[in-house]
């Protein structure tokens, strides 16, 4: 799939800037299409949590996931989504009224966010298909006595000073 391809598919998601995002992944659009992947995993695996902290106004580890919400929507060209973040971050720390307000209003963003980008990432078609798992798998499949007699055979080689 070529630039202009994806620019108009990312028409749907118009809180994201292609051309930010992009020249961030240094122009290459395999990575950035798996970075938007990385990232809307990583948003849905927040939804959760972050509804849980709005019903129990318990928000242990509010900053980091912000936090990390914010600089991974930074390098995809979300900077409408990294600032609200940081927004409410501060409105956190500030212990500001509106804060239980912010983060509803973060909480409905990421979840229709998350909804659009999911559609993005299915026209994409991007994931980690079974040869990108096998091929993760086989390095722990890996015969470490090979490795082991591979050593030996280098330590002989320098000794016998042929290395």
């Amino acid at each position: 799939m070529n630039e202009h391809m994806i620019r108009n598919l990312l028409e749907i998601v118009p809180e994201i800037d292609f051309d930010t995002g992009y020249h961030y992944y240094l122009c290459n659009i395999e990575n950035y299409s798996k970075a938007l992947l990385s990232t809307l995993k990583s948003v849905k695996s927040k939804l959760p949590i972050l509804k849980s902290m709005a019903e129990t106004s318990e928000y242990e580890g509010l900053r980091m996931i912000t936090q990390t919400l914010r600089r991974m929507m930074t390098t995809i060209g979300g900077t409408s989504i990294a600032e609200l973040s940081y927004q409410l971050e501060v409105a956190f720390l500030n212990e500001d009224k509106s804060f239980e307000n912010n983060l509803f209003e973060y909480l409905f963003t990421l979840e229709d966010l998350a909804s659009r980008m999911e559609e993005l990432v299915k026209k994409l078609g991007v994931s980690h298909t079974k040869a990108y798992m096998a091929q993760q798998d086989s390095y722990f499949r890996y015969d470490l006595t090979k490795t082991k007699e591979s050593i030996r055979l280098s330590a002989d080689f320098i000794e016998k000073k042929i290395i």
